[in-house]
């Protein structure tokens, strides 16, 4: 689809976006890893002899990530309602993405635009941009899909997928790595959803809880010995006064110490005078009063048994 074309209730941008700090650390493509061996020889005469080097080039990786910034998004009666969504480059290569968008019960996309200056709230002298633009490896930027005749109980339906193509994980992607190399579709088939229905109200304050999960070899598997994190956002729609956060550590897992963050900042484990603390096997976050707009996201890590 030509960026800028709109059909009925859906949109395409590949997302043009200011990039956030990379979320973690990948390997760029196309690092060329080195390694060379030695062989001691004692005796009379010690010396050591180098073997041969050997070498290999990092494949560039294409996957992509999508997540709702809310689970749900008040309707309020504007003639254009935003809804925001966050795409993350999970690959190891700066890669551009196709953001397509659907509504139903009547309403219609009318637009998919960028968070330019990154403040969360769609601003629309701002927040305005061209089709085509790259996410760095490892970053993310907010987009807000336009919502006109926004109704009640509708469903907003946005995909990411990576310009370069997608597929099932280990596809090739001739030519689709930097400087023209070939490149391999990630874990998640560099094609994902996320959704975020429209409701007539929304409570005062919302938690909301994901996980994701680093198995010993690196794939995404739940397995004896894997790394689940889990990340709770809590976000406030009104002031709320001595607000607590608290989550058991699953049965099957162990917390991991000395893993809690809150708006990635570190928390101690325990009762020492910050607002964290693990209790038996509860994890607890002491937030205080919360001013209306505000959002906090607490992180734990827990291994499989």
């Amino acid at each position: 689809m030509t960026p800028g074309r709109w059909t009925a209730g859906m949109a395409v941008i590949a997302a043009a976006l200011s990039l956030a700090a990379p979320s973690r650390a990948t390997t760029p493509a196309g690092t060329r890893i080195v390694n060379t061996a030695q062989l001691i020889v004692a005796g009379d005469a010690p010396r050591a002899i180098d073997s041969n080097t050997v070498s290999v080039a990092v494949d560039a990786l294409v996957d992509v990530a999508l997540a709702a910034d809310a689970a749900s998004v008040a309707v309020t009666g504007a003639a254009t309602l935003p809804v925001a969504f966050t795409v993350t480059n999970s690959g190891n290569a700066p890669a551009p993405y196709d953001l397509t968008a659907t509504v139903d019960l009547g309403a219609s996309v009318t637009a998919i635009v960028p968070d330019v200056d990154g403040n969360g709230r769609y601003d629309p002298a701002i927040d305005q941009g061209e089709a085509m633009v790259t996410l760095a490896a490892g970053a993310s930027a907010r987009v807000f899909v336009l919502i006109a005749g926004a109704a009640n109980g509708a469903t907003v339906a946005a995909t990411a997928t990576a310009h370069a193509g997608s597929g099932a994980a280990g596809t090739l992607l001739p030519a689709a790595g930097p400087a023209g190399t070939d490149a391999v579709v990630g874990t998640n088939g560099a094609h994902t959803s996320a959704t975020s229905r429209l409701t007539a109200d929304t409570a005062a304050a919302r938690l909301d809880k994901a996980q994701s999960v680093v198995a010993p070899d690196g794939s995404a598997r739940a397995m004896v010995g894997s790394i689940v994190t889990y990340t709770l956002v809590a976000r406030f729609a009104r002031a709320c006064p001595a607000v607590e956060v608290s989550d058991v550590v699953p049965e099957g897992t162990r917390f991991v110490a000395g893993s809690m963050t809150l708006d990635d900042r570190p928390l101690s484990d325990g009762a020492d005078g910050d607002v964290a603390q693990l209790d038996g096997s509860t994890v607890r976050v002491a937030l205080g009063d919360m001013p209306a707009g505000t959002t906090r996201t607490i992180r734990f890590k827990a291994i499989i048994l």
